[in-house]
């Protein structure tokens, strides 16, 4: 997915429009929450997902701190994973706190 399909202008206000196909990989929807996250002279974006109470298990205070450790370890040594569905996220991020 690199090419000048996938770049943006930043503006003097500091706004960026994402690339179309960039928002269709990645499902971007308008109202969705993104973070930003410098790292070193790059920036991860995290698309992050917000659910209401009772939609399943959410994690402590201490096990969200614990968890951002393990995924910024894993983005240091270049240990990328993706997912076709948010199940697999889930499933893949229970492993991971259990293996802590």
């Amino acid at each position: 997915m690199i090419g000048m399909k996938n770049m943006a202008v930043v503006s003097e206000r500091g706004t960026v429009t994402i690339p179309n196909a960039v928002r269709r990989t990645a499902r971007i929807r308008p109202g969705d929450l993104l973070e930003f996250k410098p790292q070193g002279d790059s920036v991860i974006l995290r698309h992050m997902i917000v659910r209401g109470a009772g939609e399943g298990d959410f994690l402590s205070d201490n096990e969200w701190m614990e968890f951002d450790k393990l995924v910024n370890k894993q983005l240091k040594e270049g240990a990328y994973k993706s997912y076709g569905d948010i199940k697999q996220a889930k499933s893949h991020s229970r492993r991971l706190m259990r293996g802590a």
